[in-house]
């Protein structure tokens, strides 16, 4: 049996990072250093055409004209000036008339295109659809602004790589697995449960999880109740995790093919308005049907069946877009940074540019570099090979870790940094590491050795 509700309300929470819990919207949008951000829910269907040039208008209108698609695949708009919000709702609202574009709940991300993908039967496409409303609708309005619901039907375009505060994993139109904080492969979960009962089960979740307070999410929940109890309260077992379905891989030689889908990544997540008005265009004379953002930044493209895809992805890499495996880019992960984000000490784009020009030379795609304007980490904390973060000092460099982690050294500027990488890079070659450089071959030199390679390297550092 689960404590009551005010034993959740008593209960002292750790105390959190505030900053990055913030959750933008077009009702509620978020100041940055560039002016406001708005960020659209998560779309249940893909855009058209002509959709998708309203949203490359509107950028232009009422922003700087710079287009977002986040690590969830969530678009957003940047730049916008204040109070200019409410014009932008208005005009989205009356253009993309057959969207949801209300924020109000948790973000439920369903795949856009499962009605493209013949390993989904429609039956659970409806049902996904179904669930979508019935939490929309149902849950409740004070929950955590990240606050975030999963519902993966499968199929070759499935959302197993993406977490959520409850993960579902249909089986079908029969019912499906629930599970609490995480994607497919962390997600503790809590069993099987008929179609029936899915709705309800996610909203208990969901009401539970509010009843510890404004900031809480799913795994302080799992902290205070046992999963036994979890599973009482929902009235299944806790059992094997469900099978797993398709994951973003990032695209193959000349972009990612699955039927009639083009899959395509955004650099760093960002794109310029009139660059995807231009490309949007061409690739609906080529064949192009509708568009669709996706998890990991990526842009996937529903063709017709004798669509010139290979016309397609030319104009896609004209517009800027990776449509290659062995692009560097795909090796670095960057948040907006300087000017974009007030918080920011450094212009991670411009940075992460300069690096990528050499970076798939020196280093092959175990390697991976993130880039943060600051120690919040607002892109990713996952643990990487290089972290270059934004200090007041300089450039701080953190080795196999987050932003949060401690620099080794702290470098003066890009130029200073570009020229560690080369030398450290150089020398490993001169003693018998073949270029491109791997992780294995970095983890047996050591962190030391590394960290000094670098700081030799660069003429302008500091210690940290």
């Amino acid at each position: 049996m689960l404590p009551e509700p005010n034993d959740f309300n008593e209960r002292r929470l750790p105390g959190w990072q505030g900053a990055r819990g913030a959750c933008p919207s077009l009702s509620a949008p978020m100041e940055t250093g560039d002016g406001w951000l708005a960020r659209l829910p998560p779309l249940v269907a893909p855009l058209e055409g002509e959709e998708v040039i309203t949203l490359c208008e509107a950028a232009e209108r009422f922003g700087n004209g710079l287009i977002e698609v986040t690590r969830r695949g969530n678009l957003q708009l940047r730049g916008l000036a204040a109070g200019a919000h409410r014009e932008l709702a208005d005009y989205l609202t009356r253009r993309l008339s057959r969207h949801w574009l209300e924020s109000a709940g948790p973000a439920v991300s369903i795949d856009p295109l499962m009605d493209s993908d013949e390993a989904i039967d429609a039956s659970a496409g409806l049902l996904a659809r179904r669930l979508r409303d019935q939490i929309l609708t149902g849950a409740p309005a004070t929950l955590a602004p990240k606050c975030a619901v999963v519902i993966d039907a499968g199929g070759w375009a499935g959302l197993a790589g993406l977490s959520g505060d409850v993960h579902i994993r249909l089986d079908g139109a029969r019912g499906g697995w629930v599970g609490l904080a995480g994607d497919h492969g962390s997600a503790t979960w809590l069993g099987w449960m008929v179609a029936s009962k899915l709705a309800s089960a996610v909203l208990g979740l969901l009401g539970e999880i509010d009843m510890l307070g404004p900031r809480a999410r799913a795994h302080h929940l799992l902290t205070d109740v046992s999963i036994y109890a979890l599973c009482d309260l929902l009235g299944c077992r806790p059992g094997a995790p469900p099978p797993r379905s398709g994951l973003y891989q990032g695209p193959d030689a000349g972009a990612r093919r699955q039927r009639d889908v083009l899959d395509v990544v955004w650099p760093f997540g960002q794109v310029p308005a009139l660059s995807l008005l231009r490309f949007t265009r061409e690739a609906q004379r080529l064949g192009a049907l509708s568009f669709a953002a996706a998890p990991g930044r990526h842009w996937r493209i529903l063709c017709r069946e004798h669509a010139d895809i290979d016309g397609i992805i030319r104009a896609a890499r004209e517009a800027g877009l990776i449509v290659a495996d062995d692009d560097a880019r795909l090796a670095i992960v960057a948040c907006t940074g300087a000017p974009g984000c007030a918080s920011a000490f450094m212009s991670t784009h411009d940075t992460a540019g300069t690096l990528s020009t050499c970076w798939s030379t020196l280093f092959d795609a175990s390697v991976r570099l993130h880039l943060s304007g600051c120690a919040k980490g607002c892109a990713s904390l996952d643990p990487v090979t290089f972290t270059l973060v934004g200090t007041a000092r300089g450039i701080g460099l953190v080795f196999q870790g987050n932003p949060r982690g401690v620099p080794r050294l702290i470098a003066e500027n890009t130029a200073s940094l570009e020229a560690a990488f080369e030398h450290l890079a150089q020398t490993l070659a001169e003693e018998g590491h073949a270029l491109p450089l791997d992780s294995k071959s970095l983890a047996c030199v050591g962190e030391e050795r590394i960290v000094a390679l670098l700081r030799a390297g660069s003429a302008h550092d500091t210690d940290a």
